[in-house]
C-alpha cells in the first residue's frame, strides 16, 4: 500500500529543516569563530602598537639622556642666575651630571605617553674587580655574612678571576667538583657582571639580595648587589652612593654620613636645588684615594610609558674627552610587578 503523498512531503520538510538548522549552527560556528580571531588579531596588533610606542618613547629618552650627556660640560661653564629660563630642567640636570650627582627627568607627551630618563653615576659602588681582601671582610661584616663563609668566599673569588691553576687554601679551580658537576670551567679574568658571581663557588642569591631570618637559626643578611659595580677605578663618587655603601668602608658610621648628605645638599641647605652637589673632598674630609666626585661611567635608564605599557633601556656610558662609549646595552619590556634595578 502506497503512502501517503502529504506524509512524504511532510518528512521531507522535516530533514530540510534539518539540515537548514544544521547548516546554520555550522555557519553560527563559523562566524564566531572567525569573529574571536578578528577580535585577538586586534588585541595583538593593539598590543604589539602599544609595545611600540611604549620602545620608541624609550628610545626618545636615551637620545635626550644623550643630549644630557653633550651638555653637561657647557652647564659646567654657565652661572646659576643663567640657568633661571630652565623651564623644562634641562640644564639643571645637565649640571648634576657634571658634578657627578643622580638626574632624572620626565618628559610627557599630550597622547598619554612619557619617558623617565636617569642619567647616575655607574661607578657608586665599590669595584668587585679591585676588592681587597681586608675591603671584602668590612662588606661581609657590614651585610651580616656568616663569618665562617668569608675565606671560602674569597678564596673562591680570586680563583675564578686569577689567570693560573693555583688553588687557593680554601678555593676552586676548574677541576673542583662544583665546576665540573655545573659544566663550566672558572673564568681566569674579571668578572663583567655583579650577577656573575652566582657563578662563583660558595656564592648564593643569599648573599647578594639578602635573605631574612629563618625562625631564630639563622640571622638575617643584607644583600650586596646593590652596593657592588664591575665599572670605574674602584673609587666611590661620594656625590651618589647610598649611605650603605659609604658604611661598607670600616671608616664610616652613621653619624659621619649626616655630614656627607648635608653638604651634598650645597649652600642652601636644601635638596634638589642648583646648588646641590659636594664641591671638593676636602669639605667631609674624605680621602681621595677611596673617594671621588665625577665619575668615568655613567649609567642612562630610559624608560617609555604609553596606556600601561613599559618598556625599559639601559646602557652603560664611558665618558671620554671626544667622543663617548657605549659599554653595555640591555633593553626589553618591563613587566608588570617586576622589580626593576
Amino acid at each position: 500500500m502506497k503512502k501517503p503523498i502529504s506524509g512524504i512531503r511532510k518528512r521531507k520538510e522535516g530533514t530540510a529543516l534539518l539540515v537548514a538548522l544544521f547548516v546554520l549552527m555550522i555557519l553560527t560556528v563559523i562566524i564566531g569563530s572567525f569573529a574571536f580571531e578578528v577580535k585577538l588579531e586586534s588585541m595583538l596588533v593593539s598590543y604589539k602598537r602599544k609595545k611600540f610606542r611604549a620602545e620608541m618613547m624609550a628610545r626618545s629618552g636615551l637620545e635626550y639622556g644623550r643630549a644630557l650627556l653633550d651638555a653637561h660640560k657647557q652647564a659646567k661653564e654657565l652661572e646659576i642666575e643663567d640657568m633661571d629660563e630652565d623651564k623644562d630642567g634641562f640644564m639643571k640636570a645637565a649640571l648634576y651630571i657634571q658634578r657627578g650627582l643622580p638626574a632624572p627627568s620626565t618628559i610627557e607627551f599630550p597622547d598619554g605617553g612619557k619617558f623617565t630618563v636617569t642619567v647616575e653615576p655607574a661607578d657608586t659602588g665599590r669595584n668587585i674587580n679591585l676588592l681587597t681582601r681586608d675591603q671584602w671582610l668590612d662588606i661581609f661584616e657590614m651585610a651580616n655574612v656568616p663569618s665562617s663563609d668569608w675565606d671560602a668566599m674569597i678564596d673562591c673569588l680570586e680563583d675564578w678571576i686569577d689567570e693560573n691553576d693555583f688553588h687557593g687554601l680554601n678555593g676552586a679551580e676548574s677541576d673542583d667538583p662544583f665546576y665540573e658537576e655545573a659544566g663550566y670551567p672558572v673564568k681566569n679574568g674579571p668578572l663583567d657582571s655583579v650577577e656573575e658571581l652566582l657563578l662563583v663557588k660558595n656564592w648564593s642569591p643569599a648573599i647578594l639580595y639578602g635573605r631574612p631570618a629563618t625562625d631564630g637559626e639563622e640571622d638575617e643578611i643584607i644583600g650586596i648587589a646593590d652596593k657592588l659595580t664591575v665599572w670605574g677605578d674602584g673609587k666611590v663618587n661620594l656625590n651618589a652612593a647610598t649611605a650603605d655603601i659609604l658604611l661598607s668602608y670600616s671608616e664610616y658610621e652613621d653619624w659621619e654620613l649626616e655630614s656627607v648628605f648635608e653638604a651634598r645638599k650645597g649652600e642652601d641647605g636644601e635638596a634638589d636645588t642648583l646648588d646641590d652637589g659636594i664641591k671638593s673632598l676636602g669639605e667631609v674630609g674624605a680621602d681621595g684615594n677611596k673617594f671621588k666626585l665625577q665619575s668615568t661611567f655613567v649609567k642612562v635608564t630610559s624608560v617609555g610609558e604609553i596606556f600601561g605599557n613599559q618598556y625599559q633601556i639601559e646602557c652603560i656610558v664611558a665618558l671620554k674627552a671626544k667622543d663617548s662609549t657605549v659599554v653595555y646595552w640591555n633593553e626589553g619590556p618591563v613587566k608588570k610587578n617586576a622589580n626593576t634595578r
